[in-house]
């Protein structure tokens, strides 16, 4: 009987103590030494999630980056990894660092009316880059459907290959305003550990003839160069308007190329996966939603109790309050969306401001704040609840709403 590898060995070792983290630092430079950087890089996130205040993982997710011939990503880890405890410097990442600042000079960008260095920069990118599922509270039916249908195939290719199956292809995330599609959209980049492109409308839609769709391909060659890589269309409704209610030949033609790039005509699209956001998908060009394209699409309901519970206990963490019964709030926002609930909150502190300036005395946020501020609001989710269920009612044998009817049914409102 052959006696298993060194690489063998660990691996039965991490099977039997997977929460041993020395043994996945072993298990990790083992997989940097051989070269694996891949395989590496997967075992320095699993530590960054189990230790998420040290500067080890960090700084070891940054050399499997760089291993991975990823350097500007590897300098953002790093950066990250500074301010940390127990940081550690690596000369082959600062030599990369200085080697940067040398060849650009001091990057200045303009973050919130004041001029910042690209370092500063980079640390408010890893803070974005790293909102995951456990940053999203509730939502676990979507979840764990995004997670069977997107995320494994992407951390467990072999499995997938053997039903020939690929990772990649169009995933369409709607629902109504303020309730997490964008938010959900970069925790899938980052469950995947791939990279992320966000397009906005200004990215693509020019005046001059042309340039829109030369626009288009220049952003899927960018994603496919970064593969694998999540690509997210926010407001796709306004890049793929359907073409028959198009007033002009030029949205069309944007349409035609949008098309063309997501069958990957004459180019590879394999491990790339296009991700797209709408609050109107009734508007989508049908040929959108085809197999090979956008065909699977995922309903981004209002947050439930619960998850409306989590909001307002996490987003009033640290501000003055008493007396506050958040079940009973979370009870009186029904269909409220993740900002309906931001707004709710300011609504509340301006109340109490207003009575700690005319008293001259600070006052603590009172659930008296938060009643008349439910009073004053009203969920911003309704007026699209209410025209989706049009949508549903008359959509006769289409399937494509099945969950949003699931939704109304459930929260009778059908």
């Amino acid at each position: 009987m052959n006696e298993p590898t060194p690489r063998q060995a660990l691996e039965q070792r991490l099977l039997q103590a997977p929460f041993d983290a020395e043994l996945r630092f072993d298990y990790a430079e083992l997989l940097l030494a051989e070269p694996d950087a891949a395989a590496a890089l997967t075992q320095a996130d699993l530590l960054s999630q189990q230790l998420p205040a040290q500067a080890r993982p960090a700084v070891l997710r940054a050399r499997a980056l760089l291993a991975a011939q990823r350097p500007a990503e590897a300098l953002t880890a790093y950066t990250k990894a500074r301010a940390l405890a127990g940081f550690e410097p690596v000369d082959a990442l600062d030599d990369l660092g200085a080697s940067a600042q040398s060849s650009r000079g001091p990057q200045l960008q303009v973050v919130g009316g004041k001029a910042v260095t690209a370092s500063v920069v980079a640390i408010q990118n890893v803070r974005e880059e790293k909102v995951r599922f456990t940053s999203i509270v509730g939502m676990e039916a979507l979840k764990k459907t995004i997670r069977i249908k997107i995320i494994e195939p992407y951390l467990n290719p072999g499995l997938f290959a053997r039903f020939r199956a690929q990772a990649g292809g169009g995933i369409l995330l709607y629902g109504p305003p303020g309730c997490g599609k964008t938010m959900m959209a970069r925790a899938i980049a980052n469950e995947c550990n791939a990279s992320f492109v966000s397009v906005g409308i200004s990215d693509v839609l020019n005046m001059w003839l042309g340039e829109s769709e030369r626009n288009l391909a220049a952003l899927f060659d960018k994603a496919r160069a970064q593969q694998p890589c999540v690509l997210f269309f926010d407001e796709l409704d306004a890049l793929a308007y359907s073409r028959s209610k198009a007033g002009s030949a030029s949205a069309r033609t944007v349409v035609n190329e949008f098309l063309a790039q997501l069958d990957g005509v004459g180019r590879e699209n394999k491990g790339l996966l296009v991700l797209a956001a709408t609050n109107m998908p009734w508007d989508v060009d049908s040929a959108m939603k085809r197999p090979g394209r956008f065909s699977r699409q995922i309903f981004v309901p209002p947050p439930d109790a619960a998850a409306r519970q989590a909001m307002l206990e996490i987003k009033l963490t640290g501000i003055p309050m008493e007396g506050i019964d958040f079940a009973r709030m979370a009870a009186a926002t029904a269909h409220y969306s993740g900002a309906d609930i931001d707004g709710l909150i300011e609504l509340a502190k301006e109340s109490a401001l207003a009575d700690s300036l005319a008293q001259q005395s600070d006052r603590a946020l009172v659930q008296a704040d938060f009643d008349d501020a439910i009073k004053q609001m009203q969920p911003s989710t309704l007026d699209w609840l209410r025209t989706v269920r049009n949508v549903v009612k008359y959509a006769g044998e289409d399937a494509s709403y099945k969950d949003v009817e699931g939704y109304l049914k459930e929260t009778k409102l059908l």
